[in-house]
């Protein structure tokens, strides 16, 4: 029966998969077209149809299997070599729902001659999910006690509740970090009709009343180091107790009420359980201390001489807001899980009974890869689960393309420890915390490149529970990532560490920053050794509450040249560290760019944890030792340059060999540099106004230009400005186009 699978090469018939728009605009979802048929180079063809006939199913295109597990077992069975070409598995459009992660081990691999391959049909759609489908009779209206707990502004009648303990759901009993937490989320998630719904809060998403911005309160003054006063206005709701004697209604019941601020830091929002809110002094109690307490780092202590009061007044800029509580369900679409009562309440958009909803409760992947090569997994929708969508861990040669995930509770895709791996024209969107995720890609230690690419995705509205990046590089060498679109995310785009010899190109980035602060486009931080990381011919527009190019506490080695940086707080920002160098760019109404000293405050000594990761790469053997002296010549130094960086004589504590040299502003940009450093900024050209630079359509982003003064400084730039952002493949053969989404304006509130 297995010649039955084998099937006559066929011409290739290029169709589109069209997935739709998301909503409010922002996504194009792909625009796809896949090849259809067997693959050219394909001599072996299998079929899978989740609607076949499982009694009569071999894997022919009569007869197909019913899942993809089958299919990946029948090729585990193959006499190797795989037949030169490799095997194609065809999935037939639908949606497959997953009791268990699909895996792939070391002995599913394909090889270069024979890779193999996992697609959808042309033209169809094929999701992936584990998330379970609500019966629309299991959900409920409330119950007499659900119903004294309603907020003010709706009706009880208006909301519904899920017996998630009585249904089976696992992570309904308390958040995995506990009583206090920054990333570990770990509560199921609720999507109803193909768009995770958002969780209860107050403030609400839209509502400035409270604070300085939509969705934030702000503390109206610190107590000690775990509480703080509400103003008056704060309590104000259409009850006649007020809000506050609600929340301590919850509380003193037994139902847990948390409270997730920006407690001292504009960064890194930490969510802790609320003890108790009194009334008559206005004052909300934490169940723990925030790290520094309660008050803002930039502002004074309360009593600097006296150990009894350390903790910091406060400055008017600590934010907080309220998460999950029944109490402030008020809007159509929010829920709230109370791990008391084992209960989901939600108040719907639209009738249940014409809505599909699901619950992801699975923390494990939906698809995962260990130890595995050559195989491509193409056109895939992967959607609806608490993990993340995949996990690859130890591979090489692994192709993700054109697949579409999103509706995850944690991330989009995870590379640990991959080599020449190609992650290409995929659409990542709506997910708890990151996009994509790559660490350990090639090896520091012996400075040898991964090889692996990341190229032409389109990366959004990320970290919507937990504020990660859309695009992270982790301890990795010789990577490219190139040509992707990634906005609309509540801190840094892309953020790179520990890394070397990557390189960032024709990357386009907006609206970043937009829940956290002191943030960057492009971030990266603490490490004397990153070198060889060049950032060039990207363009960073409308991002006004982010930095542009953040080179933060010591990163060091970072190339920024031909880059455009539009409407940005900081267009450059370097503290410390040594040899970040900006040449070349393009600055569009940016406010400064700057190289900061922070020796006085923080240790950059001889001593430091960088100096100590340095040396731990043994720089004077090796091939640390020629990086060292490859880099020295390329700095203008005399024989190794870490004998530099390692001898007080250079006095390393500085941001020496930092320059921002020969760019082009246009604007008002101010120059800031240390007084203390081998710093400088020389050559730069200056423009009044954007109409004295001649572009050819401003307000679309069209910055060619025949200029001379910038073209001088950046000769490529009218080549440059048509190759940025996403291309057509045949992943995506109708890349979106700025002016098709909110692609051409600030999106932040404040």
């Amino acid at each position: 029966m297995k010649n039955l699978r084998y099937t006559a090469l066929s011409a290739g018939l290029i169709l589109l998969l069209l997935f739709p728009l998301w909503r409010q605009g922002f996504g194009d979802n792909r625009q796809g077209a896949l090849e259809s048929g067997p693959d050219h180079n394909t001599p072996v063809n299998l079929y899978v149809d989740g609607s076949a006939n499982a009694a009569q199913q071999n894997g022919s295109k009569q007869h197909p299997y019913t899942t993809i597990e089958a299919a990946r077992n029948d090729i585990r069975q193959m006499k190797r070599p795989l037949p030169q070409g490799g095997v194609t598995v065809w999935v037939k459009g639908g949606q497959y729902n997953l009791d268990s992660t699909l895996n792939w081990t070391a002995d599913d691999s394909g090889t270069a001659a024979s890779p193999i391959i996992y697609r959808s049909m042309s033209g169809e759609k094929v999701s992936l999910t584990n998330g379970k489908t609500v019966n629309p009779s299991d959900w409920q209206p409330l119950d007499a006690a659900a119903r004294s707990r309603v907020n003010p502004a709706v009706k009880p009648d208006q909301l519904v509740q899920l017996d998630v303990r009585k249904l089976g759901f696992s992570n309904s009993t308390g958040f995995a970090g506990g009583d206090y937490f920054t990333e570990k989320w770990g509560i199921l998630q609720l999507i109803v009709n193909d768009a995770m719904q958002p969780i209860s809060q107050w403030p609400n998403r839209n509502d400035a009343t409270a604070g300085l911005r939509d969705g934030w309160a702000v503390a109206s003054g610190i107590l000690n180091q775990r509480s703080f006063f509400y103003d008056p206005s704060q309590n104000t709701d259409n009850s006649a107790e007020g809000r506050m004697v609600r929340w301590q209604k919850a509380i003193a019941s037994g139902h847990d009420v948390y409270l997730q601020g920006f407690w001292r830091t504009v960064w890194s929002p930490v969510t802790i359980k609320l003890n108790q809110i009194e009334e008559g002094s206005r004052t909300l109690h934490l169940s723990q201390t925030p790290a520094g307490g309660i008050g803002s780092k930039f502002s004074a202590a309360a009593d600097e001489s006296s150990n009894d009061n350390p903790y910091r007044v406060g400055d008017g800029s600590e934010e907080w807001r309220l998460l999950n509580l029944l109490e402030e369900v008020d809007q159509p679409g929010e829920w709230a899980l109370d791990f008391k009562d084992g209960k989901l309440y939600y108040y719907p958009s639209q009738p249940l009974k014409d809505s599909t909803a699901v619950i992801a409760d699975n923390t494990d992947p939906i698809l995962s890869l260990k130890g595995a090569s050559h195989l491509k997994f193409i056109g895939f929708d992967i959607k609806n689960g608490m993990g993340n969508g995949i996990t690859m861990q130890n591979t090489n040669h692994i192709t993700l393309a054109g697949l579409t995930i999103h509706n995850m509770s944690n991330g989009g895709i995870t590379d640990i420890g991959g080599t020449s791996n190609l992650i290409q024209s995929n659409d990542v969107y709506d997910t708890g915390s990151f996009g994509i995720s790559v660490s350990k890609a090639g090896n520091r230690e012996k400075l040898q490149a991964s090889n692996t690419r990341i190229t032409n995705n389109h990366i959004y509205n990320t970290g919507i529970l937990v504020h990660l990046e859309p695009l992270i590089i982790r301890e990795s060498v010789g990577m490219r990532i190139d040509h992707n679109l990634l906005h609309d995310v509540p801190k840094d785009a892309i953020r790179y560490t520990y890394s070397n010899k990557l390189l960032f190109e024709y990357n386009e980035v907006h609206n970043t920053g937009l829940v956290e602060g002191d943030t960057g486009a492009f971030y990266t931080a603490q490490d004397w050794s990153s070198y060889g990381n060049v950032l060039r011919y990207n363009m960073i527009h409308h991002n006004q509450r982010s930095n542009g190019f953040y080179a933060d506490g010591g990163s060091s080695g970072n190339t920024y040249q031909n880059n455009i940086i539009q409407d940005t707080k900081r267009a450059f920002i370097i503290e410390n560290g040594h040899h970040n160098v900006a040449t070349g760019n393009l600055l569009i109404n940016a406010n400064t760019m700057e190289i900061n000293d922070r020796s006085s405050s923080l240790d950059y000594s001889l001593n430091s944890t960088y100096a100590k990761l340095l040396r731990s790469f043994k720089p004077t053997t090796g091939v640390w030792k020629e990086y060292g002296e490859a880099l020295g010549k390329q700095y203008g130094l005399k024989g190794n340059l870490w004998n530099y960086i390692l001898s007080s004589n250079w006095n390393p504590q500085y941001p020496n060999g930092s320059k921002l040299n020969n760019n082009v502003i246009i604007g008002s940009t101010s120059i800031k540099l240390p007084k203390k450093g081998d710093v400088a900024a020389m050559g730069n050209a200056t423009l009044k106004s954007v109409q004295n630079a001649g572009f050819y359509n401003y307000s679309n982003l069209d910055l060619r230009t025949n200029n001379s003064t910038i073209l001088k400084k950046f000769p490529s730039l009218n080549k440059v400005i048509t190759e940025i952002g996403l291309y057509k493949d045949q992943y995506r053969v109708n890349p979106i186009t700025r002016n098709q989404y909110d692609g051409l304006s600030n999106h932040a509130t404040d």
